[in-house]
């Protein structure tokens, strides 16, 4: 058995699985070594139901294991699951993903993924699960008080205190993506409005980028979508790396929605600083993996926009284990009680 925090213990080798509105992404990581042994990617075809979810998250995970046992005959003995959305992490139930499409509420999570893989399984948000990885492997080793935010097809945060992830009264701690940030502004994907995560997530900008297509404006990504441009897909249309590759070719549209973005973003941060005077903040996901000026114009803005004494002892850094905190940080549920 391996010790993997205050008083938690698991098996060496454990599955993780990083469910998010894009793909999903499934990893056994030899918790020893800090390894990721091997892994398995899916498209998460949003909105197909929970049925077909529940049964790619399964397929992928299994194709993990199967990889793993291809390389080295070791024991998979458990899993974990972080999923966007709200969980009920003691039940293992996908309470509500918004991301994941709008029938996708209430579902025994970790019951239905378990009984198919034959794994004891358990169940928690993606960006908490990630926030786990980067404080045991990442950008937050060594520190035990910080905020962790994500950004992808939606926004994410966790928060460390004490060298624990902070749960919140119902499971929901750090759900800063829903923070208001334009009232009765944009509509978001959780039904609420002017939210954070319908200004500065990767499917925000896309909008914003197939909108100005649509209006005329011309830019080097129009290249490289589908004519005429389909209506309803407007947030899936342009990955993060087509819209970084088009800002380092200096497109002015791409370096526009980008930056707007960004800004927005510190506002959200400028809060979280003033309010709780963290005094470390990670940014990760695959907007801030891929695209240099979103990071460094969301850190800027956001030390210039807070207080003086609330930024004194700041430090925004990137995360540092990319795709694999997810997995990493669902891997090392299983040691939790």
């Amino acid at each position: 058995m391996h010790e993997t925090g205050k008083g938690e213990r698991a098996v060496p080798y454990a599955l993780g699985i990083d469910v998010g509105g894009t793909k999903i992404l499934a990893g056994v990581i030899d918790l020893d070594n800090r390894q990721v042994v091997s892994t398995a990617k899916k498209k998460t075809r949003v909105g197909s139901g929970p049925d077909d979810l529940v049964q790619r998250i399964a397929d992928v995970g299994r194709e993990a294991i199967t990889q793993t046992h291809a390389i080295k005959k070791v024991p998979v003995e458990a899993a974990g699951i972080g999923i966007a959305g709200q969980v009920d992490r003691d039940r293992g139930l996908l309470i509500r993903g918004p991301n994941l499409g709008a029938d996708v509420t209430d579902l025994p999570l970790a019951k239905r993924v378990g009984d198919l893989l034959g794994l004891k399984v358990r169940v928690a948000n993606d960006v908490e699960v990630a926030t786990i990885g980067e404080h045991r492997f990442g950008a937050g080793r060594g520190h035990d008080d910080f905020v962790c935010i994500f950004i992808g097809t939606g926004i994410g945060g966790g928060i460390v205190q004490g060298g624990r992830v902070r749960r919140g009264a119902s499971d929901s701690a750090g759900e800063i993506g829903h923070a208001v940030v334009s009232y009765d502004g944009r509509l978001c994907g959780c039904g609420g409005r002017g939210h954070l995560e319908a200004y500065a997530a990767r499917s925000a900008i896309t909008k914003v980028l197939v909108e100005e297509l649509k209006r005329g404006r011309e830019s080097s990504l129009r290249a490289a979508l589908p004519n005429p441009l389909p209506e309803g897909a407007e947030g899936t249309l342009i990955r993060s790396q087509m819209i970084a590759q088009a800002v380092l070719d200096g497109d002015p549209l791409a370096v526009e929605a980008v930056t707007d973005g960004a800004r927005y973003l510190a506002a959200g941060m400028t809060a979280i600083i003033n309010f709780y005077n963290p005094p470390r903040i990670v940014l990760g996901g695959g907007l801030v993996d891929a695209v240099e000026l979103y990071f460094k114009v969301a850190a800027r803005r956001a030390q210039e926009e807070s207080l003086v004494v609330t930024r004194g002892k700041l430090k925004i850094v990137r995360a540092k284990l990319g795709d694999n905190a997810g997995i990493i940080g669902a891997a090392l549920l299983t040691a939790q009680g």
